[in-house]
């Protein structure tokens, strides 16, 4: 059986280093994918930044255009006080010159506390975009990084897997099934017995169990964690 446990052992590394390549096939693409995800993200923010900050600015030329137009309303409002007549006239010409001209002070408030909302959201403008290129110039190096791991895992998958099919050919039918369950169950199928102690689960081996393990007539279980044991003399 040292044959066996031989190849079990080899087959127990490439499956370790089969697993690990395959975890970080799936887990590589899922880091770049989240990556462009946050650059998509900011971007929509910023795009809506921009929208919103364009409202702002629409909102200003109107209240300067009613402004505008309110001052040429009263530059011809007051050229008619010297036509008017009548006192009665007069005085309501002049209220509905003071009236405007409240409406233009309530205007011009307007227009300054838009003018600071303007300023306000283009410095956060500024640096969000300033942060947005900073971040896509890091995230395309780490990304280019990770394109370029997974292409060489890619390349070292094949070979390791062709070669796990030759290993599997050097397996018994009725050892296979028992590394199979046990790998499953535990991550690792084979432990060492050092000083009689299984090192998967640092568990005593009876005595006698190890007797039966150094003579390699058989595969022997741990009796706790059911790796498959072999000995230094394996080695």
């Amino acid at each position: 059986m040292r044959d066996q446990i031989t190849a079990l052992k080899e087959l127990q590394i490439i499956d370790i280093d089969l697993k690990e390549i395959e975890i970080n096939l799936e887990k590589f693409p899922n880091i770049i994918s989240d990556f462009n995800s946050e650059i998509d993200q900011n971007k929509e923010s910023i795009t809506n930044q921009k929208t919103a900050l364009s409202e702002i600015d629409k909102e200003k030329s109107l209240l300067e255009s009613e402004l505008e137009q309110n001052e040429l309303s009263i530059k011809k409002s007051e050229e008619k006080l010297f036509e008017i007549k009548t006192h009665k006239e007069y005085e309501a010409l002049q209220k509905e010159i003071a009236e405007m001209k409240r409406s233009n002070f309530d205007l011009e408030e307007k227009i300054l506390l838009k003018l600071e909302e303007i300023e306000i959201n283009e410095k956060k403008l500024a640096e969000d975009e300033e942060s947005l290129k900073s971040k896509e110039d890091d995230y395309n190096k780490k990304i280019e990084e990770y394109q370029l791991q997974i292409e060489e895992l890619k390349i070292v998958h094949e070979p390791k897997r062709l070669e796990k099919n030759k290993i599997l050919e050097r397996i018994n039918s009725e050892v296979l099934p028992i590394y199979i369950n046990v790998s499953n169950k535990n991550g690792q199928a084979l432990a060492l017995v050092a000083n009689e102690i299984c090192t998967g689960c640092n568990m005593n081996i009876p005595p006698q169990l190890y007797n039966h393990i150094l003579t390699e007539i058989e595969i022997y279980q741990c009796p706790n964690c059911k790796r498959i044991l072999y000995t230094s003399q394996s080695e």
